[in-house]
């Protein structure tokens, strides 16, 4: 039976508006496409496979479903298909995907670490190689801890000292001895000696660690940190191995480096990074140096050791000492940052243990003869703190302060601080007798200088706030000042230089005599010098001369880099703008008329730079600053120029810390790296008159 052809238009709703030709045409059309005819098979919509690699055409003949070129050469005519689709990726796969490129990421960051070790190793070994085996001197003799040596002198510096300090119970494989021990050579005999220096030459003038509980048969094991730190500060002084401190100073800074990587935190930690902070390595520029970074560091672990808090009841009593004295490093060590640069202290101003530590270095038979000098400073410190609190971290905002005398609030503070002074001198006094140790005497001095020093901070800001208004010789705040700065310098050149141990004191000593010589050698301008009669004049000249000449000397400036030679060049630089080089002689000193060319002050007039800079003008950002340096450096010749001044330490410190104090071969011309590196001491040792101590002079 005939299947019945349906027509569209029956199922056509057509739109009663539509147009009666449109209905038409639209059933033609449909009769046209279902009416029956021949078919043909349906074409792909482009070339078949075949055809598509000859990129050609297909041809097909009339009814045919092959094209005329596959027929012709009897290939399988197949129409191409679509490729088909790489399925989207899904979370998880992508998830897999991060995860395994993590991994080669970190693969290679770790290979990478370990071919940059091992070039730092290569280094270590080569300069290893070129390390003087020197005898040891008298000097190196006569500190050495008679203890048995050890005789195996074919064995590696490793083994021997694995053997020595071999703890009991344990075998020598499982030991593994720090990198300093292996890449220095160190015997244990030199490990005895490094830490013998750093207690009797090092400890005593930043008095952090106990010598009853930091041995080196017990930190070699339990902090390599420490015990490194301890090796590399000392072998700066060791002069058996003269060549050794630049490589120790290399591996404990790699030391101090993974130890921040592995997050290793305990106290020896906190103590080995204050170590690091307070005993720099030389730079090229002051700006270069990290030792900031190594503080927060050093504090900031403190306080997460809970150091600030009374020690645990578990703790025994001499560990209860050392973190106390620990803390109280950082709270002096943090509040001398803070007064140096300018700064707010990281450390609260009414920190407990701080404030109840007046009576702290007798609270124990254990507490070390030097507890009492912490003390001091830091109750020192804290009349510092209390009154930069009050007139803020900026002198600007201080003398913008309305009804706040600044002059009375330094009066009262330099008032203060000369009543703390003699309390504990009177403290100072009581521990002398009762152990009459030689070095205590030299903290005992070390604090007069200090507090002298900030004394002379202090009357800094009143100085500089009553300059605006007009000064007289008779004002107690110039009085004052210029004591306060004599002061400092006379006690570093008749107390502390002749007893031989002014060489091991801390970089910041050296500090507070140079901002003390320099605040008198501005004295000396004509803006200033109405304060000063002929005589004052003269023994300004001279002291800081002197002082000069005692910071170049080779009895404290260890080499040409150390911190005391480069200060001796800036005061010689800036007393010489003042005084002019003919008129630096002096009857009652006769070695200052020798021509040594060698010496800081006399190769500064070789050198133009050095009288780009001066302190304490300042130089605005207005203009162009070659030309604002020059002007700078002629003000003293000029009493109509009213330029603007700043007699803080923190200005003082910018002005010394950006300018370049090595030393020049011809005028203008820097040395090289090279002789940086093999710059040594330029001065002879000073042949001064033997030195009287004042009337007024005790030894502590």
């Amino acid at each position: 039976m005939p299947i019945p052809i349906l027509r569209e238009s029956l199922f056509h709703f057509s739109n009663r508006t539509d147009d009666s030709d449109s209905v038409e045409e639209h059933e033609e059309h449909s009769r046209q496409r279902l009416r029956p005819g021949p078919r043909t098979m349906p074409k792909s919509s482009g070339a078949c496979v075949h055809c598509k690699s000859l990129k050609v055409k297909c041809e097909f003949a009339p009814g045919e479903t092959t094209c005329q070129r596959c027929q012709a050469g009897n290939y399988q005519c197949l129409a191409r298909s679509r490729k088909k689709r790489k399925p989207a990726p899904t979370h998880e796969d992508l998830q897999e995907r991060a995860h395994n490129q993590d991994v080669q990421i970190q693969a290679l960051l770790l290979k990478f670490d370990e071919l940059r070790a091992k070039d730092r190793i290569e280094k270590w070994k080569a300069r290893a190689a070129t390390l003087d085996t020197h005898e040891p001197t008298l000097e190196t003799k006569n500190l050495r801890v008679e203890k048995p040596r050890w005789n195996g002198r074919n064995k590696s510096a490793e083994y021997a000292v694995a053997s020595y300090f071999s703890p009991a119970g344990k075998g020598l494989n499982d030991l593994s001895a720090p990198d300093i021990v292996k890449y220095c050579a160190l015997q244990p005999e030199d490990i005895m000696d490094l830490f013998t220096i750093f207690f009797e030459r090092i400890n005593p003038y930043f008095s952090i660690l106990d010598p009853e509980m930091h041995t080196p048969s017990k930190l070699i094991w339990t902090c390599p940190f420490l015990f490194t730190v301890i090796c590399a500060v000392s072998s700066r002084y060791y002069t058996g191995r003269p060549t050794l401190y630049p490589l120790a100073m290399d591996l404990a800074r790699d030391a101090a480096g993974r130890a921040l990587i592995d997050g290793s935190k305990s106290v020896d930690v906190c103590q080995a990074y204050l170590l690091m902070a307070v005993y720099p390595v030389p730079k090229k520029k002051w700006t270069e140096d990290r030792s900031w970074l190594l503080m927060g560091v050093a504090i900031r672990m403190a306080i997460e050791l809970e150091l600030n808090q009374p020690p645990p009841a578990i703790c025994s009593e001499r560990e209860s000492l050392n973190r106390t004295r620990t803390w109280l490093n950082c709270y002096c060590v943090d509040g001398s940052h803070a007064i140096q640069f300018g700064k707010m202290p990281m450390l609260r101003l009414d920190d407990y243990l701080a404030r109840n530590s007046r009576q702290w270095y007798k609270s124990s038979p254990l507490n070390i003869p030097f507890d009492i000098h912490l003390c001091a400073y830091v109750h020192i410190i804290i009349l510092v703190a209390e009154w930069r609190s009050l007139t803020g971290h900026n002198l600007t905002r201080v003398l913008n302060i309305k009804d706040f005398d600044v002059v009375i609030s330094v009066m009262e503070t330099e008032e203060k601080l000369a009543q703390e002074l003699a309390m504990w001198v009177e403290a100072y006094a009581e521990e002398y007798i009762a152990l009459p140790l030689a070095i205590c005497a030299y903290r005992g001095n070390t604090t007069q200088m200090i507090t002298s020093y900030l004394r002379l901070v202090v009357l800094a800001v009143g100085f500089q706030h009553s300059a605006k208004t007009g000064l007289s010789r008779d004002s107690p705040v110039v009085n004052k000042s210029i004591h306060a700065a004599r002061e400092v310098i006379q006690i570093m050149v008749e107390r502390l230089y002749p007893t031989g141990n002014l060489r091991f004191a801390m970089e910041a000593n050296f500090l507070y005599v140079s901002f003390a010589a320099a605040f008198l050698i501005n004295l000396l301008r004509p803006r200033f010098l109405h304060l000063l009669n002929e005589n004052g004049q003269n023994e300004i000249v001279r002291d800081v001369h002197r002082l000069i000449e005692v910071l170049g000397s080779r009895d404290v400036a260890l080499d040409g880099r150390h911190t005391p030679a480069l200060y001796s060049r800036f005061l010689s630089s800036l007393l010489d703008k003042h005084t002019g080089k003919n008129q630096r002689t002096f009857s009652s000193t006769p070695s200052s008329d020798n021509d040594d060319t060698n010496s800081p002050h006399r190769e500064s007039h070789q050198s133009p730079q050095s009288y780009l800079y001066s302190w304490p003008d300042i130089i605005h950002p207005n203009s162009g600053s070659h030309e604002n340096e020059m002007q700078a450096s002629c003000f003293y010749n000029d009493d109509s120029v009213d330029v603007d001044m700043d007699f803080g330490l923190s200005h003082f410190v910018r002005t010394v810390t950006e300018q370049d104090l090595s030393p020049t071969q011809t005028p203008g011309g820097q040395i090289t790296p090279q002789e940086w590196n093999n710059w040594g001491p330029q001065t002879e040792q000073v042949q001064w008159p033997p030195i009287q101590p004042n009337s007024n002079w005790r030894p502590w």
